[in-house]
């Protein structure tokens, strides 16, 4: 597929909805700058955003009476359905507006899950011989009442022999004992485009992309440790938790490449000129498992 003609759409809603550059490629869209870093971890995903030139009204209704959003980029061929889709669906941190000569840019701080991730708490015990995924599923409950949507959830092989041996409490922040469950029972959660995903430490949901000279990789691959670094042209389906194929002469010449675990992924661009990329780490998936490297 080519790709050339960019697209950021921006949705704002919350007592009303307010999206920025609707529809295909048009010559008056608002200029819209981003930055996003998402990772396998629970730490939330995070958005700097920033939009020129928003009416008076707007700007008054950003942050205020809209605090949710969704920011979707990608290209869109002509004839073709293109690759646009969601890069981030959070809330709102923080706003500012700032006059820049003749403009005025909006920026936004946001992050990912952030009012469960405030929010979510839980007080309950749980009887000796409990599964996991009865306490995940109870944690869930609290956080899908903050907001958070049912993604894919996959647990080690073995979780069903994890049971708790012994009555099990919690009483915190719903992320804080995600994150004790994950660590003990060898799992990572996140919340993905406003989905809580889980994955086994060495394991994988989703589908694959292959990235390569002709599909839009840029400059060549940084082997790393476990696995590699690459940069390529922005592409929504490349996410944490997934695959990506990597072709590359760099890789080949070190008997490298394959099929790599998403660990972390770093939108960044606008919709008129520069850079419009996706920056990838990746981590060696050999025999079916994911190579996680030293352990500090």
């Amino acid at each position: 597929m080519r790709q050339f003609l960019r697209k950021v759409r921006l949705t704002a809603s919350g007592s009303g909805s307010l999206v920025i550059n609707p529809g295909g490629i048009q010559t008056h869209e608002l200029k819209i700058s981003f930055d996003v870093s998402k990772s396998i971890s629970s730490s939330q995903n995070s958005a700097k955003i920033q939009i020129w030139n928003l009416s008076e009204g707007h700007r008054n209704a950003i942050g205020k009476e809209l605090d949710d959003i969704v920011l979707e980029a990608g290209y869109m061929p002509p004839g073709e359905g293109g690759n646009v889709g969601i890069i981030f669906k959070g809330q709102m941190r923080d706003v500012e507006h700032k006059r820049d000569g003749p403009d005025i840019i909006t920026t936004l701080s946001c992050g990912e899950g952030d009012r469960a991730f405030r929010k979510a708490t839980i007080s309950k015990t749980f009887r000796a011989g409990t599964e996991v995924k009865e306490v995940v599923d109870e944690i869930y409950k609290q956080l899908e009442a903050e907001g958070v949507d049912r993604g894919e959830w996959k647990f080690p092989d073995d979780i069903s022999e994890r049971k708790f041996k012994r009555p099990y409490s919690m009483c915190g922040g719903c992320k804080r004992e995600m994150d004790t469950l994950g660590r003990g029972k060898g799992f990572y959660w996140s919340v993905q485009n406003g989905t809580m995903e889980i994955i086994p430490h060495d394991g994988y949901i989703g589908g694959i992309v292959l990235i390569s000279p002709e599909t839009g990789m840029v400059d060549t691959p940084t082997i790393t440790d476990n696995g590699v670094k690459v940069s390529a042209l922005l592409n929504p389906e490349i996410r944490p938790n997934r695959r990506v194929q990597i072709k590359s002469e760099t890789l080949e010449m070190n008997a490298e490449g394959g099929e790599y675990r998403v660990s972390q992924c770093d939108y960044s661009g606008d919709n008129r000129d520069g850079d419009f990329v996706v920056q990838v780490h990746g981590e060696a998936i050999k025999g079916g498992k994911v190579d996680e490297g030293k352990k500090k």
